[in-house]
C-alpha cells in the first residue's frame, strides 16, 4: 500500500499493515514482530524434562509485559506440545520446531481459542486496538479498518520460503478441529502452484 506525502507516493511495508499480528504481538509486550522474533531466537528450541517449551519459559520471563494468563499459555504450549507428539509417532527423524515455528502455532493457538469461545471479546479489543493505533498516527497517515466477525475467518501466514509453511499447516488442521465444535462436511486443501488438491471428510 502507497500513501501520499508532499504529493510523493510512500510504501508502507507490509509488516505495518498487518493489525492481527500487531495485536497478537502486544499480548505479549512487543510493538515490533522482529523484536519478539529477535527475542525468541534466544531460546533453546524443544521442551525441558516437565513438558514445557523453553520459548514459554522465555515469554513467561518478561513478567507483566504478557497480557495473556499464564494457565491459558500453559494450556497453548501443552496444545503445541501434544500436536507435535501426534505428528512425530511415525517419523524416524521426529521433527523439532524452530522458534519462528512455534510463534506462528502459538498465534493460531491464541486466535482460535478466542475465535472458537471469546470472539464477541475479541472483535471488541481488536478494534479498541485499531482505535488507538489509528490516535497514534500522524496526520495524512491512512488509518486501519475496524474489523467485522467475517473478517474473522480469514487467516493468512507470512512467513518466508524454505520456512516450514507444510509443516505448520498440518499442525494447523490439527488445531482446527481440536478447537472448531461444529459439524463439518469436508475440508479442502488447494494448493495454487503444483500440487495438490485435498479433500478430508470429516
Amino acid at each position: 500500500m502507497a500513501h501520499a506525502r508532499n504529493g510523493q507516493a510512500e510504501y508502507v511495508k507490509l509488516e505495518q499493515r498487518l493489525v492481527l499480528l500487531a495485536w497478537l504481538n502486544g499480548h505479549f509486550g512487543y510493538e515490533k514482530n522482529r523484536d519478539l522474533l529477535a527475542d525468541m531466537k534466544e531460546s533453546a528450541e524443544g521442551f525441558d524434562a516437565s513438558g514445557r517449551s523453553y520459548l514459554y519459559h522465555q515469554l513467561e520471563a518478561r513478567g507483566d509485559k504478557v497480557k495473556i494468563s499464564l494457565s491459558d499459555l500453559g494450556r497453548y504450549d501443552d496444545n503445541v506440545r501434544e500436536h507435535l507428539r501426534a505428528m512425530n509417532a511415525h517419523r524416524r527423524e521426529p521433527i523439532t520446531l524452530r522458534y519462528f515455528q512455534y510463534v506462528a502455532i502459538l498465534y493460531t493457538e491464541i486466535f482460535l481459542d478466542w475465535y472458537f469461545h471469546h470472539r464477541g471479546e475479541m472483535l471488541r479489543s481488536l478494534n479498541r486496538f485499531i482505535e488507538d493505533r489509528n490516535a497514534a498516527k500522524a496526520t495524512g497517515e491512512p488509518k486501519d479498518t475496524a474489523f467485522s466477525e467475517a473478517d474473522l475467518k480469514k487467516l493468512a501466514f507470512w512467513m518466508a520460503t524454505g520456512s516450514g509453511k507444510t509443516l505448520i499447516m498440518h499442525v494447523n488442521y490439527r488445531q482446527f478441529l481440536h478447537y472448531n465444535d461444529l459439524p463439518l462436511d469436508n475440508i479442502l486443501l488447494i494448493t495454487p502452484y503444483g500440487g495438490r488438491i485435498s479433500a478430508f471428510s470429516t
